[in-house]
Order: structure tokens, then sequence, then C-alpha cells
């Protein structure tokens, strides 16, 4: 079969019996998160957002990944004690008689130290601004099922792809799918960017001690600064 890259959305809905479904109540749980950013780091953010402002029409695919999603990541920190952020790593699963899924993930948190085990969250396709090719989230659903077939469990596998300035969340939960409305990064919607990102480690907390309460996963602000936005 062909890698993640060539899947367009239809393709994946048919071969994995997919179906999209308008609302999730676990993915708007995921979304509708307290605001948790510290003052120092809304400005930081304030001024990250008007760099890409100013360069969106101009990065190409890696300038957008250095210059801009990099110092998100960082500041997400997925780097914890049972998984962690990797890149440009392969994903390959049998699923049938001679079929096999598989391709290079842009980004994804995994179980694993050197190499990913349990793939939780995907971050794919760092598209230019105007750059129309291929199918993102063709793509990332048939990353997403890799790692559901993968997992062999039955939580939802959680994602994002993103083109130019506009973020798209997409939740994975059994055979239905649901995508979220586009978060302006240019905009103060990169705040909220910031908080559904870090309450992605929550959820991930939540999978790998289940019956732990959400509350002792809280994330908080990566520096001292108490003053939250």
């Amino acid at each position: 079969m062909k890698p993640f890259s060539q899947w367009t959305k239809e393709e994946v809905e048919i071969e994995f019996n997919l179906k999209m479904e308008p609302d999730n109540k676990k993915l708007q749980d995921w979304l509708n998160v307290v605001q948790t950013v510290s003052t120092n780091e809304a400005k930081q953010l304030k001024r990250l957002s008007k760099k890409l402002l100013y360069h969106v029409h101009d990065w190409n695919e890696e300038e957008l990944k250095v210059y801009f999603l990099a110092f998100i990541l960082d500041l997400i920190d997925f780097y914890q004690d049972k998984y962690r952020p990797f890149m440009e790593r392969q994903l390959s699963i049998k699923y049938d008689e001679n079929k096999r899924l598989w391709g290079n993930v842009d980004f994804l948190v995994a179980s694993g130290t050197q190499s990913p085990k349990q793939p939780f969250f995907f971050i794919h396709e760092y598209k230019k601004q105007l750059d129309t090719s291929n199918d993102p989230l063709g793509q990332l659903l048939a990353a997403m099922v890799a790692a559901q077939k993968l997992n062999q469990s039955s939580h939802p596998i959680y994602g994002a792809y993103i083109i130019g300035r506009h973020w798209y969340f997409v939740i994975l939960d059994g055979t239905s799918y649901t995508e979220s409305f586009a978060y302006d990064a240019t905009k103060e919607e990169i705040i909220m960017i910031v908080n559904i990102l870090r309450h992605t480690k929550t959820i991930i907390n939540r999978i790998l001690i289940p019956n732990t309460q959400s509350s002792s996963f809280l994330v908080t602000p990566n520096n001292n600064d108490k003053d939250c936005i």
C-alpha cells in the first residue's frame, strides 16, 4: 500500500470504514480547557504570533517548523517520564492480508525512549499558507489509523494538522473522527492552541494511569510567574 503522504480523506474513510461525526464530546472535552498561560508566556506568544503574521506567506515548511513550531513545542515540553516527542519517525502496521499502512510522521508523542512504542498524539503537515497540495487531513487520519491498530487499545487517538497560521485538531474515536474549526495562531487564539496542547499531556497521563483523577495531572506554566491569564 501507499505511504501516509499519498492518502486522501475519502480513501481512508473507504479503506478503514471511517465516518466523520460533526460533534464529539471527547473532542470538546479536549478543546475546552481552562487557560493556564502565565503573563510572561502570554507576552512571548504575542511576539511569536506577530512574527508568524509577518512571515506566514513567505516561510516554507522547514522555516515554519524552525521559526515557529519549535518554540511552541518547547513551551509545552512533551518530554515526560513515560512518554516523549519524536520527529520524522516511521510507523508501519500490517492490517490485512498483504496490506500495510506505513509512512513517516512529522511529529508524534508516544511511549518509548529511542523509538516510539504506543502513539498518543500527532502533529502533521506543516504546510505553507498558500500550499493547497495533497490532503493533510487524509494524511493525518492514515497515521492515526496506523497508531490505533498498533496500540490495540480503545482509547482515542489525538492529532492536529497545520496549514500556515491555521491549526485543526482531530480526534479518532473507534471508527469515527471529528475535526475542530480552525484556530488562527496569528491571533489571540495562539493561547488556546497552547492550552489545548498542554491539556494533551493531561489526557495522555489519564490513558497511562486510567484510575488517576485528572486534577492530579493539571498542567501548569513552565516558569515561576504565577500570574495567569
